[in-house]
């Protein structure tokens, strides 16, 4: 018993002495103050009792002492602490005892109105045009304030590792490679920069002719070619409101006006900003940024935006007025992105046959962002010719002219990096690596000269089964003109083999210029709705939207396209086929069979008046996607050379998303017509999701698609003109539940209606839309904190019926990339 308690003793001795002994008192009155509250950036340690004490662990070097009626104090962490803390002054502003308050002043919330009100009077782009240039600087380098520390503490490290018997240092081959890599890189860096990357713009503005973005020259350390995914990359309030001062994220931060000063001789209000978190814990003067307001104008002059913790980040943009519009000045961003750790010595408190364990030395990696804007001219006369091409185009990628533009000298350190990584990554072959990056975004695993399409591998249908397969094109590194491609895949339940055969000559390479020849023989969902000139992205949404669709046809086709972009915002595809097709599922057309040879030709427009593209040597790279999108698909088939039909179908989509101060609104109308001599494959489908006959309620569980419903039985409802409409609202608020990331909830509303003028033509079990099909849903996206939302669906109207399993359905959207 006595050795017990010795043990807990001498426990309880650790527990105290390892921690922090503070006590407040009052510098005037030399009594305790009790209920100060002791906060370590923005985390409350916690308060002092009625006699003025607090016990508390922490590894910041500062605190920040508060309490009613006393003056804010900040100290340096000793072991043993007696803080005396000055009460207030009866005359002093009140201004604090506002910001104590867990809710927004009203006076700051109407300037920022004010701001958003005068906004677009306030933005260059009122004007009839303007131009201007920018220099930026990128750069991945330990803290500033730590370069002279880290270089000698390499130096001192290499020294070591010299010394070391490498006979007692057995490694795994893998491990020894990856440890050499990470060598070279820590000696790379020992005199240089992690990373540099300087580039020189020109931004053109017309009310005429709209944008145009030039890369005037571009360096980036490591790279001989331009990565032209990142050329767009915008790390910069330019044409953008910071989050902070949008209106559908007002109700993340409190607003507080806090001074109003003289700034370039201009009267100036300066708001602080702080974003909510938990209230019983944050520190009530612990600011996570300030916007400054220009008086008279009500333009954004400044902005400053510090990380919650300390030294993790910082941002600063500064606003100028030039012909009573107001530019961008200057910036300058520094933000965390990990750190290095490297072991020092062994500890000694190590049992036998324990892991041997080591203290170690961290130094933080920051990414510091420098740019700067100059040479301003407004309302010149702007010629067409010289916003002809895409939103983005490069003119140089050497770095000879960066030296024009370069607001100061690069340091010895900086030009290091230019050398120094290039030959590391040369070395290592990160380039390649690099590129298989960048086509994953596109869709697409990069191995060479070939990439595979992702979309091919595999997929799921109720007439299929499960799909098998692979697809694989050969990419510029195989020729700059001729690109082949071909898949294949395999159902398991319907035992039979599809592939498909193309080639693409590319006839451009300052804009999409292609003819295509290809043959394709495989089964297709009947009626389905045009997915010409959908983007990769889109298109993946709606891999699972035939798993509950059995109706299916044969199709062998030879084909022959043209795809071409207009303009930036505009692009077309004409494409010729020969087709022989046939219904794989129990159908007859009127009395001729359900075997058609068909011969059409189709027209399909993409309009997108608001995305940025630019051109790489893969093809078109749309940087921005931007709204409204419009999508049209004419088809024509001929009763001529050898063709069966004679029919037309038309469809046309239109997405349109924006925010507003009930949140993010994402809008779709869509349609269809269909007339003349057409099999139900060149009618409509409207697209549902779920099982036809479910058993299970488990059944009725699928992922959303792009245009279908989650209530409708897939394979039954018809037509040959329809029209369809689907609104969804994030709603204005997000929430936490476990882990970091926030939830939010998402409504929405979709419906249909249509018609089939000859019905009885189509001899197979199907119904006619011809009442309006409605359904609503909420979505809880980031489901208690993971990666992927749950929504549930449930069918009103005309189609309801009063059996609830009938009605539902459950969807489950899966979030990839992020």
């Amino acid at each position: 018993m006595t050795k017990l308690l010795s043990a807990l003793f001498l426990l309880s001795a650790l527990l105290f002495f390892g921690q922090t002994q503070l006590k407040v008192l009052s510098k005037s009155t030399k009594e305790p103050v009790p209920n100060a509250a002791v906060y370590c950036d923005d985390e409350l340690l916690g308060k002092t009792d009625y006699s003025g004490n607090l016990s508390f662990k922490t590894k910041c070097k500062k605190v920040e002492i508060l309490a009613s009626n006393f003056e804010d104090i900040s100290v340096d962490v000793k072991k043993n602490m007696e803080i005396s803390m000055i009460p207030l002054s009866e005359k002093r502003s009140n201004i604090d005892r506002v910001v104590i308050q867990d809710k927004s002043d009203p006076r700051a919330l109407r300037i920022l109105d004010e701001v958003n009100k005068k906004a677009k009077e306030n933005s260059p782009k009122s004007l009839d045009s303007y131009h201007f240039k920018s220099y930026s600087k990128f750069s991945i380098d330990v803290d500033k304030d730590s370069v002279d520390v880290y270089k000698n503490f390499l130096a001192i490290r290499k020294d070591s590792l010299s010394k070391v018997d490498k006979k007692d240092f057995i490694q795994k081959e893998k491990d020894k490679k990856d440890s050499l890599t990470a060598e070279d890189f820590i000696g790379a860096t020992e005199e240089s920069q992690m990373f540099l990357w300087e580039k020189a713009t020109e931004y053109k503005y017309s009310q005429k002719f709209g944008e145009k973005t030039n890369i005037i020259d571009n360096r980036m350390s490591g790279f001989k070619n331009p990565i032209y995914e990142a050329l767009a990359i915008n790390i910069s309030n330019l044409d953008r409101v910071p989050r902070q001062l949008r209106p559908e994220n007002r109700k993340l931060f409190n607003f507080y006006l806090s001074d109003t000063l003289q700034l370039d001789g201009r009267k100036t209000f300066v708001i602080k900003f702080k974003e909510i978190t938990d209230k019983k814990k944050q520190n009530p003067r612990k600011f996570n940024g300030k916007i400054y307001i220009d008086s008279d104008t009500y333009a954004l002059k400044k902005f400053e935006s510090q990380n919650k913790k300390q030294n993790e980040g910082d941002i600063v943009s500064v606003w100028k007025p030039v012909n009573g519009k107001w530019f961008l000045d200057y910036e300058d961003i520094k933000v965390k992105m990990g750190s290095q750790s490297f072991n020092t010595s062994k500890k000694d408190s190590i049992k036998s046959g324990q892991t041997a364990k080591y203290n170690r030395k961290k130094f933080g990696n920051y990414l510091y962002v420098k740019n700067r804007f100059f040479d301003f001219n407004i309302n010149e006369e702007q010629k067409a010719s010289e916003f002809k091409g895409y939103s983005l185009e490069m003119k140089n990628s050497d770095g000879s002219l960066l030296d024009q533009y370069r607001t100061d000298s690069l340091t010895a350190r900086e030009s290091a990096t230019y050398t120094k990584i290039d030959s590391f990554v040369q070395k290592h072959d990160f380039e390649k690596k690099l590129s298989f990056l960048t086509q994953l975004m596109r869709g697409n695993l990069r191995y060479k000269m070939i990439d595979f399409d992702i979309t091919k591998l595999f997929s799921y249908d109720k007439y299929q089964g499960v799909r098998l397969g692979a697809g694989l094109k050969l990419n510029e590194r195989f020729s700059k003109t001729f690109s082949p491609d071909g898949y294949f895949g395999y159902g398991f339940k319907d035992h039979t083999w599809k592939y498909g055969l193309g080639l693409d000559v590319k006839l451009s390479d300052k804009r999409t210029s292609v003819f295509r020849i290809d043959y394709v023989d495989d089964v297709f969902a009947a009626g389905r709705f045009s997915n010409n000139m959908w983007d990769m992205m889109t298109r993946i949404n709606d891999l699972n939207l035939d798993i509950h669709n059995a109706n299916f046809y044969k199709n062998q086709k030879w084909g022959a396209s043209y795809l071409y972009d207009i303009s930036n915002s505009l692009s077309m595809k004409l494409s010729l086929n020969k087709e022989k097709q046939s219904a794989v599922f129990d159908y007859q057309y009127k009395n001729l069979g359900n075997s058609f040879d068909n011969t059409s030709a189709t027209l399909s427009l993409k309009f997108a008046p608001n995305d940025k593209n630019i051109m790489t040597p893969t093809g078109k790279y749309t940087y921005e996607k931007a709204f409204p999108q419009i999508f049209m698909n004419f088809e024509k088939g001929f009763n001529a050379l050898g063709g069966d039909l004679d029919y037309h179908r038309l469809d046309a989509l239109i997405i349109h998303q924006f925010r507003s101060k009930l949140g993010y609104t994402n809008i779709k109308l869509f349609g269809g017509l269909s007339s003349g001599t057409a099999p139900i494959w060149k009618n409509f489908e409207i697209a549902g999701h779920r099982d036809g006959s479910p058993d299970k309620w488990y059944q009725n569980i699928n992922t959303p698609s792009n245009l279908g419903f989650t209530t409708m039985p897939a394979g039954t409802f018809y037509a040959d003109k329809f029209v369809g409409f689907k609104i969804s609202q994030y709603l204005p608020f997000r929430f936490k539940t476990f882990g970091s990331r926030y939830s939010n909830l998402e409504v929405e509303y979709q419906s249909a209606i249509g018609d089939f003028k000859n019905r009885s033509d189509h001899q197979f079990d199907f119904q006619v839309l011809d009442h309006y099909y409605q359904e609503v849903g909420i979505i809880w996206n980031r489901f208690l904190g993971r990666n992927f939302g749950v929504g549930f669906s449930y069918r009103l109207g005309h189609y309801q019926t009063s059996e609830f399993k009938d009605n539902f359905g459950i969807k489950l959207r899966f979030n990839v990339l992020n």
